[in-house]
């Protein structure tokens, strides 16, 4: 026991000389702002409240695994923080199924207590005060069961059904760490630095996260070691063991010089690569695209690779992803994660949208891309009517302690993908809709958020206020349903909403600009106009002869047409004169649309130092004020009616 101490003190003093030195790294790349994390002991997503009193700062695993079973041995140290008063008691999560060995403590020798499913305890015989470093080496082994892909188990051995190889490999999101090393589970401590040292037999090989550091040769095999630098949620560190082959090249990055490593492991099976070269040739202009929309990818010092594995789709591991098939899409929206996910996380799971909602976005910002925008529309249209098929149900999750809730393919995912692209439309102006998903990433690098930190910074990059629809959207549940009437008389176009909420008790009425399709044997003309109460009329000027109309004929929001008709007695004058007036887009780029104003009603534009800027008398119901020689900022228009004045504050994007 004294030799096993020995070494374990050598040892940790030697991963305490490179913990120093890569954290001092990670912490230059970051603006993690541990001192926020350092005071926040509730976390969501930890089994044990005390297991926030320390702040993991560095991790290295160092297993034996074959791929034929789940059987697993090794060691897991961890260098952390003491970021309580005091700390007395180490907690850690780690599955029952596993046996622990041996827990060491600075290099003493102590015991690990199981005191709840998945929890241990290790007593400290003197206290460590806050600031202090400490190492632990954990000594464990088994062969965890169960594992039959996501949300099983973290570790899983499976055959591929389609080309007949074994596999041994991790899934660990989101609480499934615990199932195959001993981990603090808490989203918002990210480790600043992982090695990852796994020992295979011969004729395998290693995926992992980072960089592949060396190769070294074992009495019954080789050891790939992975070194990864970048700051990583518990549940991203990930490793897959098979007969690989690796298709290996550089990629450039656009208007730089920089290049990185794309590191890709296939069965080695020769037709794979035949096959598939082309969509792993085409990773590079990915990641070059999704670098244009939300920053450079994020890990570009290390590296991006995929690993085949038999899932049932994909896992974002940091780095190194696994797919179930290497089908482009299915990358897409994997590597789009390493931005979505992996560099900035959801700060609880409650807020999982920002992973995984946004990852089913990029799916369609592909297919708009590279495919154009009819098959955008398609990818559009059936996640849309996913969502339709129920009237309930948050993006929010409103119950963390369910998977299956967490990641509601419905909810998270498709709903969440169509918030994502709702807010594009709303935003009206894609210049300042991917300049503040920049900032979110920019801001939250390497770090954690939530759903009102992204809200936050899209107003401020939009000019606009999306409390109300971050709050309907993201909080609320359902979607508008509509009742539309119409009715012609000479150019005189009338349109009539009915709206309701799908579930009326969470929201009403939704706030949503919406598109109005007027239709003619001669053409069509598309109009968007603000929706936001229960019955809402809309006067046109329109020359061709309507035969129909369609509400939101590209499917921009979720809604729902319950019935259209044709109701000349909507055509009274009464409730026309009585509309409220309407100004749209807000912000504007071209000009701003005035709307529900009587002949002779005077507009003033003023700019913020009370110039007047532009001076008209309206000789319709409507008039365009154009903005498009103004700068970018905030104007007042005032509109007269019959001496009686109305003030209204625009916004030049």
């Amino acid at each position: 026991m004294e030799t096993h101490q020995t070494i374990n003190r050598a040892l940790g003093l030697l991963l305490y000389t490179l913990f120093s030195f890569t954290v001092m790294i990670s912490k230059a790349q970051t603006n993690c702002n541990k001192v926020q994390q350092q005071i926040s002991y509730a976390k969501t997503t930890v089994a044990n409240l005390q297991e926030d009193d320390y702040d993991v700062q560095y991790v290295k695993l160092d297993l034996k695994v074959s791929n034929v079973s789940t059987a697993i041995a090794g060691s897991a140290t961890t260098i952390a923080k003491v970021v309580a008063p005091f700390l007395m008691d180490y907690f850690f999560e780690l599955s029952n199924q596993l046996t622990i060995d041996s827990a060491l403590v600075n290099g003493q020798k102590l015991m690990a207590v199981s005191v709840a499913p998945y929890v241990w305890r290790v007593s400290l015989p003197t206290g460590l005060t806050q600031n202090s470093i400490f190492y632990v080496n954990i000594y464990y082994h088994g062969s965890p069961s169960g594992g039959t892909g996501f949300f099983t188990n973290g570790l899983l051995q499976q055959t591929d059904g389609i080309y007949g190889v074994s596999v041994t490999h991790t899934v660990s999101a989101a609480i499934h760490s615990r199932d195959w090393w001993p981990c603090k589970q808490s989203l918002t401590d990210k480790i600043d630095s992982a090695d990852i040292w796994i020992t295979v037999p011969n004729g395998l090989k290693v995926a992992g996260n980072g960089l592949l550091k060396n190769i070294t040769a074992q009495p019954t095999g080789n050891r790939y070691e992975w070194a990864s630098r970048y700051p990583a949620d518990y549940y991203l560190l990930s490793f897959a063991v098979a007969p690989y082959t690796e298709y290996n090249y550089q990629m450039h990055f656009s208007g730089s010089t920089d290049s990185m490593l794309i590191q890709n492991y296939l069965y080695n099976v020769p037709s794979i690569l035949q096959q598939h070269q082309g969509q792993l040739d085409s990773l590079a202009q990915l990641i070059n695209y999704f670098s244009s929309l939300f920053g450079r990818y994020p890990f570009y010092k290390e590296k991006f690779g995929v690993c085949m594995t038999p899932l049932a789709g994909g896992m974002e591991n940091q780095t190194m992803v696994s797919l179930g098939s290497l089908d482009i899409q299915l990358m897409a929206h994997e590597l789009s994660h390493q931005w979505w996910g992996d560099n900035v996380t959801c700060q609880s799971l409650a807020d999982m949208w920002l992973n995984e909602g946004w990852a089913t976005y990029c799916e369609q910002l592909f297919l708009e891309h590279f495919r154009g925008a009819v098959a955008a529309k398609a990818q559009r249209t059936s996640v849309f009517n996913d969502i339709l098929l129920t009237n309930i149900g948050s993006v929010y999750v409103d119950d963390t302690t369910q998977e299956g809730r967490i990641y509601s393919s419905r909810f998270t995912y498709n709903k969440g993908a169509a918030v994502a692209h709702m807010l594009r439309y709303v935003v009206n102006n894609d210049a300042l809709y991917f300049l503040g998903l920049k900032n979110y990433h920019q801001q939250f690098k390497f770090s954690t958020a939530t759903t009102n930190d992204l809200k936050n910074v899209m107003n401020q990059a939009t000019g606009l206020s999306l409390d109300t629809f971050f709050q309907q959207w993201i909080f609320g549940e359902g979607f508008p349903k509509h009742n539309i009437s119409w009715a012609q008389s000479g150019n005189n176009v009338v349109v009539k909403l009915d709206q309701f909420g799908s579930k009326p008790s969470s929201v009403s009425v939704f706030k949503m600009p919406i598109d109005i399709q007027l239709k003619s044997a001669s053409g069509d003309t598309l109009i968007r106009v603000m929706n936001d109460r229960a019955t809402q009329y809309y006067v046109f000027q329109w020359n061709p002869q309507m035969n129909g109309i369609v509400l939101d004929p590209n499917d921009q929001i979720l809604n729902k047409v319950l019935s259209i008709s044709n109701d000349n007695s909507i055509l009274d004058i009464q409730a026309i004169n009585e509309l409220p007036i309407q100004i749209f887009p807000n912000p504007s780029l071209d000009y701003w649309t005035v709307q529900h104003i009587k002949p002779g009603t005077l507009l003033k534009l003023f700019d913020v130092t009370g110039k007047l800027l532009f001076q008209k008398t309206a000789q319709s119901d409507s008039y365009n004020i154009p903005s498009k020689s103004l700068l970018g900022g905030v104007y007042t228009l005032q509109v007269w009616v019959n001496n009686t004045l109305r003030s209204y504050q625009l916004i030049r994007q």
